[in-house]
């Protein structure tokens, strides 16, 4: 059973907004465990072999995940997370493979104990976040 939890929440033109962190491919919007249409695809394990992400229970569960006839996506809560869940080295590979770190400020949001599921229809503004931003890049390429 899912824990909803109240988190840091924004009011915006009186809708609570909530934003969240998703590394995805920007041209399918397919993320790592699954397509956007619900597809397991499991490339975290070939993709990010170092980060602890990759050992994660990602279940497709149809009544949170398509809720209200909707795609419901998997993000993160906050930023430290993604830096704590993959490392520098995963984060070049998932680059190298077309997938990029982007930030969305959505008012369509479930909060689950460990994840955010957010639906793209409800997003009013996302930006990439640059991955030197989060991650030691330099030191991972001179380890490579």
């Amino acid at each position: 059973m899912p824990v909803f939890r109240r988190g840091l929440k924004r009011k915006r033109n009186n809708m609570e907004t909530k934003t969240v962190y998703r590394i995805e491919n920007p041209v399918d919007k397919d993320g790592m465990w699954y397509t956007k249409n619900g597809v397991a695809r499991k490339k975290i394990h070939i993709l990010c072999p170092d980060g602890i992400a990759k050992d994660f229970p990602m279940p497709l569960r149809l009544d949170l995940h398509r809720k209200d006839g909707q795609i419901w996506q998997s993000a993160g809560k906050n930023i430290k997370d993604m830096n704590y869940w993959f490392t520098a080295s995963d984060a070049i590979s998932l680059y190298n493979n077309g997938f990029k770190l982007f930030e969305f400020e959505t008012f369509l949001f479930q909060e689950l104990e460990n994840e955010v599921l957010f639906c793209r229809a409800g997003v009013i503004r996302q930006r990439e976040i640059p991955l030197e931003s989060i991650w030691d890049i330099g030191s991972s390429i001179r380890k490579r």
